[in-house]
Order: structure tokens, then sequence, then C-alpha cells
């Protein structure tokens, strides 16, 4: 037992500090090789014990590694960057804090989950919804948008919805975000920046300090909403149809974060289970052999009446029929109250977890038992960000599907635009992690996807513990800056050290 592990075991509440071998082997459990050991898992239910664990963690120059709920599948899950750290477990801090039905906001601590939120605003009548990801309907709402993480609807990008942060510094010292560091402001949940200096975006991506609550402004629900679906059977489909959905962006017939793009193989992955039989060949007509298209775009379309919701959709069908698709109309009016229960905006499925089991023998779990970590099935995300320019995406795109191909694994890809000019582009290296060749196989198609993509210049807007030690190095002086910054933050440099780093 170390200087810091008797002192917090002294300071801390009975159960705060767990340190059973069991738990601890638990804890580090992620889909993907590593060797990593943790000290000690800290559970607070308080910002008081969150400062406490800080201090003492500072005095003894003990890392500490914070997480939301863990369930960053694919991108590390619980796992620190750097050995022997003591994980600092904030699930217990689960509270709903304030709601402002009027104004359409929440604010929560970091253990509050997607699924949580869904049933608060639905036992209020809420006229309002929580952008929700394709991932784990479990997982934090804080911490998918502490690594800019995005979800459905208009304030998809959720950083950017995001404001009056609490935050526990290195120190123990307690801060505050925008409006909120003022004992007074009638404007603290509703305003980013506040008056005067801005640390909001500090804590984004970052190490400086300890989220431990946030407040998000939500989505007002649609009184129409539409699907629209277009399937391209060959792969040389995708650059016209990125230019159409480029100008609607460009003139405000769609919006962002309404758009969902997704390759053959991610579709698959998410509808049946890999055949170990079947070799996938660049070549391979997915629509033969499996009526799945090479290539498919979702619109989602929410009104707020039925006439403009039709003739968002005449326009939008006449722009795609001048490319000669036609479209498939999913309309609220169309769907059974089971299908609309599924897909209602701010509904956290899970469905698309299914894919993690790609790879993986047996029997799939049900939706509400999907757990990737315990269930040893492999994932490895690579995150490039790209120019909406729809040739070099094509081109891009046909290179990654022949590289990972080449390794002999699936491409699984979905494109999602932030915006009418730039994509975010998340790309998955699904395995079996129980079988040691294929992990290790994965591991370096990941590297060498990662490099290729950095050698053109395609930079990552999202890491995982994996990949921390590829990140970019700066052309400027700014890392000399955010190293002078994290020393003020944090003295010892004892909270996630690595995270969105280079390793020394």
């Amino acid at each position: 037992m170390n200087n810091a592990l008797e002192k917090w075991l002294r300071a801390l509440p009975p159960g705060v500090v767990r340190i059973s071998p069991v738990e601890l082997q638990v804890a580090t459990q992620t889909t993907f090789l590593h060797k990593h050991k943790v000290i000690a898992i800290l559970v607070p239910e308080s910002v008081a014990e969150i400062a406490v664990i800080m201090r003492i963690a500072t005095e003894a120059g003990q890392p500490i590694y914070p997480y939301s709920r863990g369930r960053n599948w694919g991108l590390g899950s619980k796992l620190p960057v750097m050995d022997e750290c003591a994980l600092l477990d904030l699930s217990a801090m689960d509270k709903i804090l304030a709601y402002d039905e009027e104004l359409g906001t929440i604010t929560v601590q970091p253990g509050v989950h997607f699924s949580q939120i869904a049933a608060f605003l639905k036992e209020k009548n809420s006229l309002f919804y929580a952008s929700v990801t394709g991932g784990p309907p479990y997982g934090s709402l804080i911490g998918n948008a502490l690594e800019r993480g995005g979800g459905d609807g208009p304030l998809g990008q959720r950083a950017k919805s995001m404001t009056a942060l609490e935050v526990v510094l290195g120190t123990g010292e307690i801060i505050r975000t925008g409006f909120s560091r003022f004992a007074r402001s009638s404007t603290a949940h509703l305003m980013a920046e506040g008056v005067g200096y801005s640390l909001m975006d500090l804590f984004t991506q970052s190490n400086l300090g300890v989220v431990t609550q946030a407040t998000f402004w939500l989505n007002r629900k649609p009184v129409e909403l539409a699907y629209l679906i277009i399937e391209m059977e060959k792969s040389g489909e995708l650059q016209v149809n990125l230019e159409t959905i480029r100008d609607l962006l460009q003139t405000d017939a769609l919006d962002c974060h309404s758009v969902s793009i997704w390759n053959g193989y991610k579709t698959l992955a998410r509808t049946r289970k890999y055949d170990r039989n079947f070799t996938f060949r660049p070549e391979s007509d997915l629509k033969a052999l499996f009526g799945v298209a090479a290539w498919a775009v979702t619109l989602k379309l929410p009104a707020p009446n039925q006439e403009i919701l039709e003739a968002k959709i005449s326009h939008i069908q006449n722009c795609f029929e001048r490319q000669g698709k036609n479209l498939r109309v999913l309309r609220k009016s169309d769907m059974s109250a089971a299908m609309w229960a599924y897909l209602e905006p701010g509904n956290p499925t899970g469905i698309n977890v299914t894919s993690a089991y790609w790879r993986k023998s047996g029997d799939l779990p049900g939706v509400e038992d999907l757990d990737p970590d315990r269930d040893r099935c492999g994932i490895l995300w690579v995150c490039p960000s790209l120019p909406f320019n729809p040739m070099t995406l094509t081109s891009v795109m046909h290179h990654l599907e022949a590289i990972i191909l080449d390794f002999n694994f699936e491409p699984n890809i979905g494109l999602n635009p932030i915006s009418s000019r730039a994509v975010e582009v998340y790309i998955a290296i699904m395995y079996d992690l129980t079988i040691l060749d294929e992990a290790e196989r994965a591991m370096k198609c990941h590297d060498f996807v990662m490099q290729w993509l950095l050698d053109q210049g395609h930079l990552p807007y999202r890491l995982g513990v994996h990949s921390m030690n590829q990140m970019p190095e700066c052309a400027d002086d700014s890392f000399n800056l955010f190293l002078r910054l994290k020393k003020t933050f944090d003295p010892a440099e004892i909270i996630s050290p690595g995270r969105y780093l280079k390793k020394i």
C-alpha cells in the first residue's frame, strides 16, 4: 500500500476506496490487448470527497484517471493511458440537479446516463429531448461531451451545447465556468462564455481537471418527422450523392447531425454475425451476397407541421432524382407505435452496440445486457476528420476499405457531416479478443490506418487510450503554453497523465 492509499483509506468513508484484485481486474477489461495495471478504484459520492482525493493525490504524486461511467467502448473504456494509476469512478454521482422545461436545459452529474435522462424527460412529459449516440444507453452524457462526442438532432455537437461546468482541479480547488462562477446569474445555464475570460473549452479532451457537473441545452421534439433512405449498390455512386448532401446542407435544406452515411460492412455488422468460412474481398458485391447496399444514407427530417415536412421531402427528392436516385420515405404517420418508440428522437436503444459482437463467437446477449468489455469483444476505433470534398472523401473511403480488407478485417465505416464544410469519419476494426493473433493483427491494422491518415493530413478528432501516442505534434508554441497551464491547474501532474498527449 502506498502513501496515497493509506491516506485515502483514513480520510474517506468506507467503500470509497476499493482494492479488491477482482474489482481491479474487471475495471481494466477493455476491447484490445494491454498490460496496464491500476492500484485502486475510488468511487466518491460528492464533490467534497473528490477534493480530498485530489489533494492527497497531489501531495503523494499519485496519478489519477477519472471517468464518468467507463463505457467508452473501443476507445479504452476505464483504462488509463499510463500504468499504476488510481481510477476515479464518478458513476455514483448520478443526480439530475436541475431542469428548465421552459428554456430546455438540464444540469447533471457525471454518472447520469442517456437512458436516465430519457426516462426523466418522458416522466415530465417534456417538449424536449437530449441528443443520444449510437453507443451504449448507459453511457454518460458528461463523459461523451468531454470527449466531444456527437449525437442526433440540431444540438448533436454536444460540447457546443454545454454550459456551467463545475471542475475540481489537482490542487483540490473548485472552479465553475461562464456565468456560473458568479454568485448570481439568471443566464448561468443558458450561456457558455459568460463575461470576461472563458475557461470552458479547456476541459474537453484534456487532463486539466475533473468535471463534476454540467448543464446541457436540449433539442425541441419535432411535431412531424420523416426518414429518407438512399441506397447505393456500387461504391462509385458515393461521390455524386455526397455532392447532393453537401448542397442540401449549404442551403439549409438539411440540418447538421441529421445525416448518417454507412458503408455496407457497417450495416452488415448490425444485422448479422461474421461467417468465418467467408472471405470478403475488395470486389465483393454486398448487394448480391447479402442484400446490403455498398453505401446507404439516412436523412432525418423534422418539421413543425405536415405542410413544411412534405415540402422538405419534395425538395430533397427532386435533388436526388436529378442524380438518378430514388428515395425511400418513412413518415412518422407511416410507423407503428412500436417502430416510432424505437425511432423517436432521444430514445437510446443501444442497438448499434450489437456490431461489437460481429466476429465474436457464441450467442448475442440481449440489447439490455450488451457489454463488449465483459464479453471480450475486440473493437478499435479510428476517428479522422476530413474536409467535405466529395472527391477526397470518396478516394479516402476507397483506400481505407482496401487497406482494412488487406489486413483480413471488414472495413466498418460511417460518416457524420458536422457541417457543410467538415465530416467526421468513424472506422471500427472488429475482431475476437480471445484469438491472440487476430487481436495483434487488429492493432497493427489500426496503427497502419492511423499513420496512413496522418500522412494524408487527415487528423483525428478523437483518440482512444490505444492511440494517444499517435497524437500529432504541434507546429507552433501551443504545446509549451498548455504545459504551463497544466502546471497551474494540476501542479503535480496527477490527472490523467498521457491523455491527448504523446507518451514520453
